[in-house]
């Protein structure tokens, strides 16, 4: 071998042990980065570990929370009941309507009222509608003497609902009531 055969051959060995050389530094950053993910890993593990923790506690109180919520749901069902039953005794009975009597002189299949008055039934009429719309401490201002179910009559009245008072009218037409105009006296007021 030539000096200059060996010159070569060493030049191609110092070059090839530098670029294995830079290869091997390479590799070396690529495995401490693969060490980092192994460093990474740890901390998801611990992560994964604090969230079930986190997770379970979250858990109790979310069914404590739902425990106490349909507790207290409970609770006002209880009161509600109670409450209607407070209410179911404070409704008032309304009457029914008077029964028909037969008048024994009549011919069969004609029948005639009670001796109840129209104005006593104008009345009853209008305080039943009241009633049923809520309102109670019903007072009808105006006289009545004379009317008659046929008539159409305009009545004023006073009445309470949910402590309020109220005025107004109600309109009787051929023996029902027709319309009732009825207004809070405090929307009445300026």
């Amino acid at each position: 071998m030539t000096p200059l055969q060996f010159g070569l051959f060493f030049a191609a060995l110092l070059v090839g042990y530098v670029l294995v050389h830079l290869r091997m530094v390479r590799f070396e950053e690529h495995l401490q980065k693969l060490a980092g993910i192994k460093s990474i890993d740890e901390r998801l593990q611990s992560i994964d570990g604090r969230v079930t923790q986190l997770a379970e506690a979250t858990a109790k109180v979310n069914l404590e929370r739902i425990s106490a919520q349909i507790e207290r749901l409970h609770e006002d069902l209880e009161d509600l009941r109670e409450r209607t039953t407070e209410v179911r005794q404070a409704v008032v009975k309304i009457p029914a309507t008077p029964p028909v009597a037969r008048d024994k002189g009549a011919a069969a299949g004609r029948a005639t009222v009670s001796n109840e008055s129209p104005a006593t039934r104008i009345v009853a009429l209008i305080e039943t509608r009241l009633l049923q719309l809520g309102y109670r401490h019903i007072r009808l201002i105006g006289n009545l003497n004379g009317a008659q179910m046929a008539d159409e009559i305009e009545v004023q009245v006073e009445a309470e609902r949910n402590g309020m008072p109220f005025k107004g009218r109600v309109v009787m037409r051929n023996g029902s009531v027709h319309d009732v105009n009825v207004q809070s006296v405090a929307q009445a007021f300026p």
